[in-house]
């Protein structure tokens, strides 16, 4: 029944697609078709990549004339998400297995960009949310029904110095979006999407980003080489408090730099020193005896929420000085050259997530070092003995996720012909699960898209088709409920491994799998004003919930071999 339900809406997304294409092409045959702008909303309006330019996703918004210098430009955006969570463990219910859990949520907003001379913006947009509860519980009406949710989604005011168009300088102040991988799809941007101790990542659909509090700086060369054809450096620097993961307010400092060479080879670094600027000590790095270690000195230290994180990424463009060529048999194959722009770039990003060892130390009960005295010895990883320490934070390896992807061919004979057929192979091969039949559904566009192409004009091809894979040690739940856990004392302490093993195991389901996967796709009409997106993943989702937040999912949602979910979007910008 799940795989007839994925059919179903895979089948009513090509025939709106197919709509889409029609509807654009008689657009383009009667001259409506609106003019290529440098744009402004996006799947998340207004968002700052790490230039502090705005990632090219929509059409720009018609602008407002309120004289010559003042300029008014508002903008629209509207999604509605279908999905389905296959298989799925909730932590906090003892890892209660979930089985064909719909996902359906809806998300619109309003930007509003009022600019002064091109060089000064306030930028104003909200953002209203409709999600539903993963389970439902009589005890709380909220779970019930649908909630609705309102917040900003970005907030600022920035000022460009020197030339507006390609200034050496720009400052923003307020509440805005911020993204430094602009390939990563799903997984990565581990630098500003995780914490260190404990080690947590965060992903969330069709927003691989984060939104910042504070202050932001950044700049780019292109002033001086004014040529990004040759060279783009571009930097960045942040001071930002903390809205989301306790303890809050306090303060971080980020610092990022990229260079794309030839727009060949793209390479970035980036530092962040995750609340070291603290608002209360106390809540950063608690002084209570269930966070307390011995240090190699044989003193009292404490765990702390503090951290240095470092983060490393490249991407290489393996077409960028391969020449264009065309199918033969237009009438067949249309007229669209083979490749895309962007298609077999592979790229990766690797982090550390938090530079220092907490090594904890204990004194050897089973002798004496020099002098007659206990020595002191590194605390074991597991199986403390009597209730002895543990070493939650000794080794790097467990907090340094790397991430590598590759943008598949967008070409319709093998993203909507071959690849499915492989594909799904794999994930049955995987999973278990066999949704094979949706490989002969999409062999119907597959084999239509070069007629249809020629013949009428319609563009059937992905925008992007990607497949990325994560490697995370799993020693430890990447489960944040114990910082927020008042009645165990806000503690930057990972949860207990153990546990979680223990009831996978009565249930079934596994241990926990090392590699994550996220295949990824995007097809966007009317000048990117329409797009039907999708994903299918074992990432780090982990599905809404309106009831107390003890019972909320505070871990991957998606953990063992056989855990996965799939989900599509139908969005508009204007």
């Amino acid at each position: 029944m799940a795989v007839g339900q994925m059919i179903r809406t895979t089948v009513l997304g090509f025939l709106a697609a197919a709509s889409a294409c029609f509807a654009q092409a008689d657009d383009s045959a009667t001259g409506n078709q609106q003019p290529s702008q440098p744009p402004r909303a996006v799947s998340q309006p207004a968002v700052q990549e790490s230039s502090g330019a705005v990632l090219p996703a929509a059409q720009a918004p018609r602008a407002l004339n309120l004289g010559n210098d003042v300029q008014n430009k508002v903008s629209l955006f509207g999604a509605v998400d279908e999905g389905q969570v296959m298989r799925g463990t909730a932590n906090r219910s003892n890892y209660d297995l979930f089985k064909r859990v719909w996902q359906q949520s809806m998300i619109f907003h309003l930007t509003n960009d009022l600019s002064y001379r091109d060089r000064m913006h306030l930028i104003l947009s909200f953002e209203s949310g409709l999600d539903f509860s993963y389970k439902q519980d009589n005890r709380y009406p909220a779970t019930l029904t649908g909630v609705f949710n309102f917040y900003p989604n970005d907030v600022e005011m920035n000022y460009a110095f020197g030339n507006p168009d390609m200034p050496w300088l720009k400052l923003s102040a307020g509440y805005f979006p911020f993204k430094y991988n602009p390939d990563a799809k799903d997984l990565g941007e581990y630098l500003l999407r995780s914490t260190a101790y404990p080690t947590v990542i965060y992903t969330w659909w069709e927003f691989p980003m984060v939104r910042e509090l504070g202050f932001h700086l950044n700049g780019t060369l292109d002033w001086l080489i004014n040529n990004p054809q040759i060279d783009q450096f571009k930097w960045d620097l942040m001071l930002t408090s903390e809205t989301q993961g306790w303890p809050l307010q306090d303060w971080t400092f980020s610092a990022l730099v990229s260079n794309n060479l030839l727009q060949f080879f793209d390479l970035g670094a980036g530092v962040s020193f995750q609340r070291y600027l603290s608002v209360d000590e106390a809540k950063t790095t608690p002084h209570i005896p269930q966070n307390s270690y011995l240090n190699e000195n044989g003193d009292t230290s404490y765990y702390t929420f503090k951290s240095i994180k470092l983060m490393g990424r490249a991407s290489l463009n393996l077409l960028r000085f391969v020449p264009k060529f065309k199918l033969p048999l237009p009438q067949f194959f249309g007229n669209k050259p083979f490749f895309g722009p962007e298609d077999l770039k592979v790229y990766g990003e690797l982090a550390v997530l938090g530079l220092q060892n907490q090594t904890a130390y204990m004194w050897d009960t089973t002798g004496v070092g020099a002098g007659g005295q206990q020595k002191l010895v590194v605390a074991p990883r597991v199986n403390p003995v009597a209730n002895g320490p543990v070493n939650y934070y000794d080794s790097l390896g467990d907090r340094m996720p790397y991430m590598v992807g590759i943008n598949l061919p967008t070409q319709p004979l093998i993203s909507y012909g071959i690849l499915p057929f492989l594909l799904t192979k794999w994930l049955k091969d995987e999973t278990g699960d066999d949704i094979r039949q949706l490989s002969y559904v999409t062999l119907v566009p597959a084999l239509a898209s070069g007629v249809c192409n020629y013949f009428l004009g319609w563009d059937l091809g992905l925008d992007v088709f990607s497949l990325e894979f994560e490697w995370v040690s799993q020693r430890f739940p990447f489960d944040d409920y114990g910082p927020l856990n008042f009645t165990g004392g806000n503690v930057p302490l990972p949860a207990s491994n153990a546990n979680r093993l223990n009831y996978l195991a009565q249930k079934g389901e596994g241990s926990p799998q090392t590699v994550k996967y996220a295949l990824y796709f995007k097809k966007s009409f009317f000048n990117q004003r329409l797009a039907l997106s999708g994903l299918v993943a074992r990432d780090h989702m982990r599905p809404p919930y309106n009831g107390e937040y003890v019972d909320a999912v505070t871990d991957d949602f998606t953990q063992t071999k056989n855990q996965w979910w799939w989900t599509f979007r139908l969005s508009a910008n204007f």
